[in-house]
This record gives structure tokens, sequence and C-alpha cells, in this order.
């Protein structure tokens, strides 16, 4: 009983998913061969005669549903026929006649291989034969309304695939793609004749789809199970409209996509149909499907999707559809693709990916095509706005750089570059404008970034930058030591941590100084060798506005400045900050200059924490000239060891200093014997707040 109750529910769940599959059925031949191969599964044991009395209703509810269908179509064409006009009855009456007698001709529109202008394959095109001009456009739209689809999918297969049949010569080894018209159903005996046709000819035929989304999964299964079992390769057409997205291009996984002319058109001067195109190709290669650009009509769309990296071109400026099947295109065309090829492959062998203005780049991909450098802004555009993608645990041998007077934001993800000893990571050019959008933890190997004289370059995001350079002379941000570097700005939140190990050269500046603005963010340089600075430069003035940040430096050099200038003059502003910095070397200056004639610094609403030992240095002013220094509501504390180690201001020339409302702690370790000339009343000026000053532990008093 309990076999038998198990064999019920079971021919009831069949039943149900008959009865799911009759609302699909378009016709009774469909409904026919549903049923039969539900039908012996259904009745076998005698017993069971409900279940074969449910079986036949549900017959009779799917030959009404097919009425019904029927009816609603047959209403709407009836509708269409009843509002055609005299000359477009007398356009269906010669359609009829065509379809008929079978008085349709092909031309042949040759598609070419981008590497070299070779023709690769065919696309056979309609053309009807007839005194009344009637197009395939025609030919559809009547065969349409009078349900002669199928009529001309029977006549376009059976006619192509005897044209190749009889003309194996000419074709050689090249395919001819044949035009399939979706939802179109052929009867038994022309399903066989195609069949045998198509398989004779599997190394040529290549049938063309448009995507329907219409098609349920089991419909769209067999169509590739059919055409796979028959070693058919497929091609989809018209990509990128109507129901193109990557889902679909998934369900279908052809062997070609050709890319609709509505993204190819004037495609050189669309920064947005470029990105797309770029994404479809390269989700085709990545899928192993060729990507075929269709309707190309200019040079310039020619040259733009050979770049793009299609690897076919059909349209009229390569070649138009002609009745004859050409052997090959015209020689000009030829060494235009070819050179346009060269162009690409130069780039390719030069490791130089050329970017889009408004371009998404995955650096996992550039990186396994081999490239080691991109290249922005050769293709300016008014918005331009490139993002770089790379990962956390990706690093590369690629670095950046801009083009001449390119001006534009460009936003940095997960990136990780490196390049060659004393070449840029990224590297701005002449003119430039760039933004950088930092995002994620992005990290800069052996080199930093170069900012010329003329350029302008600008920090923004949450992320963080980190910069390590190892080089005899070295810049993290800004230009080398015998140049000005360009316009520098920090707004960025995140943080900038700098490293370097070298002979000479600075962590954010140059040798000749430039503009540099900090508005925020945080702040980390660590630096080792013999002559350098923090922020600043080596041998022109300084002039450093540095607000609302975290500054942290911890620097051994021989000759270093954490802040300001080797051997001119510094003006330093650092408000609402906070600066801790740490220092050891033979001569030194924390804030101000070293060799400069003098040095101006105003600290205020913030704190200012210095540990320093050398046996010259300052830890604010200049070593050896004039001193301007004040500080207000701000915290001010110091420990300075060595020889010869002073507080603020130097040995020689004028120093001032102003402590107001400020909390000021100094601790000296040095057996320096004049050092209470240099901490005196006459020189440090005390309004209000905390001050404290001691020399190996003994307190200095303020004396006049």
């Amino acid at each position: 009983m309990q076999d038998k109750m198990t064999s019920m529910q079971y021919k009831l769940m069949l039943l149900h998913q008959f009865l799911n599959e009759i609302t699909g059925t378009a016709n009774e031949d469909d409904l026919k061969r549903l049923a039969e191969s539900y039908k012996n599964k259904l009745s076998e044991e005698p017993e069971e005669d409900v279940i074969y009395k449910l079986w036949e209703d549900a017959m009779m509810l799917g030959r009404e549903l097919i009425s019904l269908k029927t009816s609603g179509e047959d209403a709407v064409r009836s509708r269409r026929l009843a509002a055609l006009t005299a000359e477009e009855r007398k356009e269906l009456a010669e359609t009829e006649k065509i379809i008929d007698e079978n008085r349709f001709s092909y031309h042949f529109q040759p598609i070419v291989n981008t590497v070299d202008g070779s023709i690769y394959s065919y696309e056979a095109l309609m053309r009807p034969v007839n005194d009344m001009g009637l197009t395939p456009f025609h030919i559809l739209k009547y065969a349409g309304l009078t349900g002669r689809l199928n009529d001309i999918e029977r006549a376009t297969f059976l006619n192509v695939l005897n044209i190749i049949d009889k003309n194996e010569g000419k074709f050689g080894d090249r395919r001819v793609f044949i035009n399939s018209i979706p939802k179109t159903k052929l009867e038994s005996a022309d399903l066989i004749s195609v069949g045998e046709l198509l398989v004779k000819h599997s190394d040529t035929a290549v049938v063309e789809l448009t995507e329907q989304d219409e098609f349920s999964e089991n419909e769209l299964n067999a169509l590739k199970e059919r055409y796979m079992n028959m070693g058919i390769k497929i091609a989809i057409d018209d990509y990128g409209t109507g129901y193109s997205n990557v889902a679909n291009l998934l369900r279908y996984m052809p062997n070609y996509v050709k890319i609709d002319r509505s993204l190819l058109s004037d495609i050189q001067n669309s920064p947005k149909k470029r990105h797309f195109v770029r994404e479809i190709i390269g989700f085709c290669h990545n899928n192993g499907i060729m990507a075929l650009a269709e309707g190309v009509e200019t040079t310039d769309e020619l040259r733009t999707v050979i770049l793009l990296g299609a690897d076919l071109i059909q349209g009229y400026y390569t070649a138009r559809p002609s009745a004859e099947i050409v052997d090959s295109i015209p020689y000009e065309i030829r060494q235009e693709i070819k050179f346009y090829a060269q162009e690409r492959q130069d780039g390719k062998d030069q490791q130089i990916y050329a970017a889009d203005g408004t371009e998404h780049i995955l650096l996992e991909r550039l990186v396994k095509d081999g490239y080691e450098c991109i290249l922005i802004g050769t293709d300016q555009t008014e918005n331009s706005e490139v993002t770089i993608i790379g990962s956390p645990t990706l690093d590369t041998d690629i670095h950046i750089e801009f083009a001449k007077g390119f001006s534009g934001r460009v936003m940095l993800e997960n990136v990780h570059l490196s390049n060659v000893k004393n070449r840029p990571c990224i590297d701005l050019a002449e003119n430039s404008n760039v933004t950088l959008i930092l995002k994620g933890e992005n990290k800069l190997i052996k080199s930093g970034i170069r900012v010329p004289e003329n350029a302008r370059l600008r920090f923004e995001g949450e992320g963080d930058i980190n910069i390590d350079v190892d080089a005899t002379e070295y810049f993290g941000i800004g230009n080398d030591i015998s140049s000005m570097h360009g316009e520098l700005i920090f707004d960025q939140s995140g943080a900038v941590n700098i490293t370097t190990n070298g002979k000479m050269g600075a962590a954010i500046g140059s040798g000749l100084g430039g503009s540099t603005t900090i508005r925020q963010g945080k702040y980390v340089i660590a630096m080792n060798g013999d002559t350098g600075v923090g922020i600043g430069s080596l041998y022109a003035d300084s002039k450093l506005e540095i607000d609302s940040c975290d500054f942290n430096a911890d620097i051994a050099l021989a000759k270093g400045v954490a802040i300001g200038s080797i051997s001119s003059n510094a003006d330093i502003q650092i408000s609402r900050s906070s600066a801790k910095l740490y220092m050891s070397g033979a001569e030194m200056a924390a804030i101000g200059t070293i060799g400069g004639e003098s040095a101006n610094v105003y600290i205020h609403d913030g704190i200012v924490i210095i540990n320093i030992r050398a046996p010259r240095c300052t830890c604010a002013g200049a070593l050896d000239e004039s001193s301007d220094i004040r500080i207000e509501n701000a915290a001010f504390r110091v420990t300075a060891g060595g020889q010869r180690s002073l507080p603020f201001g130097g040995f020689s020339g004028n120093t001032k200093v102003s402590l107001t409302d400020a909390d000021t702690t100094v601790k000296l370790e040095t057996h320096f014997a004049d050092i209470g000339k240099y901490v005196s009343a006459d020189k440090i000026k005390v309004t209000d707040g905390r001050t404290v000053f001691t020399n190996l532990g003994e307190e200095l008093l303020l004396k006049d």
C-alpha cells in the first residue's frame, strides 16, 4: 500500500510538471511532443485510471490555451492587416510571392581579423529579388504579419547552406554567419534537412542569434545542445541593446559576441562608450569568446575598437556586402588595420596601457596582460575621472604616468605600484592638474610621486598611501634635489606614510622647494641617510602651512630638518595640529633651518613634542642665524641633548621668542657652558601660560 501511495505521489508530481510545461506550448505539435513524453510515465498501471483521466483533462486544457493564443495572435494580425494602406497591400502581395517562389539572393559581407586585415568570415545577408525595391526589412515585417517567419527561417538556412555546399572552394576555411530568427520553429522534415547540411558544414556555418529574454531555460538549453551536438558555433548579434546584460550573456555563452553599432558610432569621442565596450571585450576574452565590432564606418572608429582589443571587424569602412565572395579587402584598409594593430602591439610591447578619461582599471587584469605602465591623459576629456582598483595582496611592477596638460581626478583603491630605481611610481607631466582620491591601503615601492614645477597635485579621500623609497637621491612626494616641485595640497583624511633610505632628498618637497599646503590628515615620516628634510626643501626658501593634522617624524640623518629648509630660509605655520618629532644626527633643526639666514615659526592651538639629539641642533628656528618664534595657545615640549643643543633659535643672529598662553617644557641635556645666554628673558618673552626650562636636571631661570 505504501509503495502504491509513493507511486501515486510521484505521478501526481509528474502531472503537476506536465501542467506547468503545457502553459509554454505554442502550437499543437509542441503539445503532442510534450504529451508523448509524459503519457507512458503517467499510465503504466491500469488501476490508476484517475491519473489518465486527469492527463486527458490537461490535454484539453492545453488545446484551449493554444487556441486562445492563436486566436489572440490572429486577432492582432487581422487588425494590423486591416490597417494596411493600398501601397502596403501591394508590398504584402509581393512578399508572399517572394516567399512562395523562394526569390532570395544573398550578399556576403566580409568580417576581418584585427591583426592583419585578412578575411576571417562572412555574414550572409538576405536580398529579396523583386522590382518593387522591397528590402529585408519589408520581408520580415510582412512575414511577421502573415505568420510566415518560419518560412523565412527555413529558406535562409537551406539557401545559405546550399550556397556553402556549392562554393566550398571559395569560402575555404572561412566561416559564414547565418542569421536565425528568434522563436521560430521548423517542421520536422525541414529540421532534418537543415540539420544534415549544418552537420556537413559544421566547420563553416555559424548560427547568429539575437538575445531573447523570453527564452525559457529549457528552450535555451535545448537550442544550445542541438547546435553543440552538431559542432556548430553560435554568435550573439546586436549585443549592447535590448536585453543585453552580462547575466543574459552567461546564459548563452556563445563563441562570438557582435557588439552593436549603436555602441560603436562615434566611439572615439565618447568615454562612456569606450568604457562599456572595453568591459564587453574584457569579459569576452576572459571567457574564451571572440569580440566582433559590427557597423564600423570610419577610420576613427576602426582605430578605437582595435586599440580597445576587438578581435574582428565588420562594417562598411572595411568592406560592403557583395554578391561575389571576395577574397580580400582593399590593400589600403588592410595596411591601416595593420598600422593600428601595431600601435596596440607597441603599447603592449612597451608594457604601456593607455587609459581612457573615465575608465575603471583593474590592476589584476593589467598584470595578467604584462603591462608595466598606465598612461593617463592621452585621451583627455572634460571631466576625466579614472579609477584604478588593486588588491591588498597584489603587488605589481606597474607605475603611472600622466600626459602633458592632463586635468582630472584619479581614484586609487588598494593600489600597489613600483618602478625601477630612480624613476617615480607616479609621474605627473608639465601643466598637469591631478587630484588623487585615496581609498583603502595604497602602496608605492622603490620610488614616490614626482610633481614638476608647473604641475599641481591634490590629495583627497579617506584611504592611506604608503611610500617606501630607497635611492641615493630621492623624494617621496615632490621632485628631485635639483628641481622645484609644483603645488602640493594635502586635503585627505587618511594617512600619508613615507619611509626613505638614501644619501639625500625630501620626504615631502624637493631640492629647490615649491608650494606645500597641508590641511588635514595623518603623516608618518621615517628617514635614514645623510642629508634630508621631512617636509620642505633642501636648498631653497621653504614656506609651509600645516593645519589640522597629526604629524610624526622619526629622522636619523647626519644633517636633517623635520619641517623647513636645510640651507635656506624657513617660514612655517603650524596650527590646530599635533607634531611629534624624534631626531638624531650630527646637525639638526626640528622646525626651521640649519644653514638659512632666518626662520619664522608660528605655532598655535596645537601640541608639539620634540626629542632631538645631535652635537649641534635647535628645536625651532635658524641654527646659525636670526629666528622669530611665536607659540600661542599651544603645548611645546622639548627634550634636546648634545654638545651644543638649543631649544630656540641659533648660535648667532637675533632670536626672538614669544610664548603666549603656552605650556612650555624644555629639558636640555647639554654641557654647553653658555647655554644661559641663549635661554634668557631678553630672547624669550612669556605672557601667561606655564614655562619650565631645565638643563641636566637643573632649572634654568629666564634672566635679563
